[in-house]
């Protein structure tokens, strides 16, 4: 399989030719493919490499990238191989700041009147700083008494993630399965699986007693561990091999999975992901994951009617 490295940004004219010198440097033998049309908002240009990358070059390659998208405000994401989607495959989503633009547990804390003490320390459980398992029991605890009739209005003032119709119109129109895996609860996974109608769904059940929450979940947390066990049945599940997998998240919480999966995306992800992650995209939104699979924008323009 061909490794690549895909440049995504506004503006790639002015960077190429410095780009162009660092592969010489590094001797690297490319082919390009501009994936992008002139009237798109952004740029994507995608290098095919013919010259073999060892283990221990892919780190060293992959660490100078990451230095350069930092730099450049230019994401540099370097794939060892391309899932194909004309073959079957599995896609697998965290959702809180993946799929939805919000932390569902933070939403929650807001009508409770505590939403900037708890968003302050889910923060710090998605930068790796602090436990994810301890902070979500002690997060949830603060949500005893609150009432379950505010679900729904939460849910309705969130808003979606870039892309995400796209991307998930594409893959189910390619026969992909697709799934949420999420440390948020099963109520607005739920929403989001309807809304988009991905295969299946892996989340948090909150503990509701007449109406009311209780501050307690029901059955084991879905924290990096069990995304990483989950992938793991899914792939056996529906018979798809590592190299059809795709993964997409953004906090510490999804590096296990990130690291297990064939195309590993860190979406606009917390610094220590980004640093951690095989594929950190911060340019895109989910549609850009269709990029990453070697579609232009006439290709997805096409999937899509």
């Amino acid at each position: 399989m061909t490794a690549s490295i895909t440049l995504i940004g506004d503006h790639l004219a002015d960077y190429l030719p410095a780009f162009e010198s660092w592969l010489r440097q590094q001797l690297l033998e490319t082919s390009t493919r501009v994936l992008t049309n002139p009237q798109d908002a952004f740029c994507v240009q995608r290098y095919d490499l013919s010259t073999t990358i060892h283990d221990g070059k892919y780190e060293e390659l992959r660490a100078q990238l990451l230095a350069m998208a930092d730099a450049s405000g230019i994401d540099h994401i370097f794939q060892p191989f391309t899932p194909t989607l004309s073959e079957p495959g599995l896609a697998v989503f965290d959702m809180d700041s993946t799929l939805i633009k919000a932390e569902v547990m933070d939403e929650l804390a807001v009508e409770m009147g505590i939403g900037e003490q708890i968003a302050a320390v889910t923060a710090s459980a998605m930068r790796g700083e602090i436990d994810f398992t301890e902070s979500f029991v002690k997060r949830l605890s603060f949500l005893n008494g609150l009432s379950s009739g505010v679900m729904d209005s939460v849910y309705q003032r969130i808003e979606h993630m870039d892309g995400i119709s796209i991307l998930m119109k594409v893959l189910h129109k390619f026969g992909w399965k697709t799934a949420i895996l999420s440390g948020g609860f099963t109520y607005f996974a739920n929403r989001v699986q309807q809304d988009y109608g991905m295969t299946e769904v892996h989340a948090n059940e909150l503990d509701i007693v007449d109406g009311t929450l209780t501050g307690k979940h029901i059955g084991p947390i879905v924290d990096a561990k069990r995304k990483q066990q989950l992938l793991a049945l899914l792939k056996e599940q529906y018979s798809v091999p590592h190299s059809q997998t795709i993964a997409c998240g953004d906090g510490a919480n999804d590096l296990l999975m990130l690291n297990d999966a064939g195309l590993g995306v860190a979406l606009h992800a917390k610094p220590i992901v980004r640093k951690q992650a095989p594929c950190p995209m911060s340019q895109l939104g989910l549609e850009g994951v269709l990029y990453l699979l070697g579609l232009d924008s006439n290709e997805i323009a096409q999937s899509l009617m």
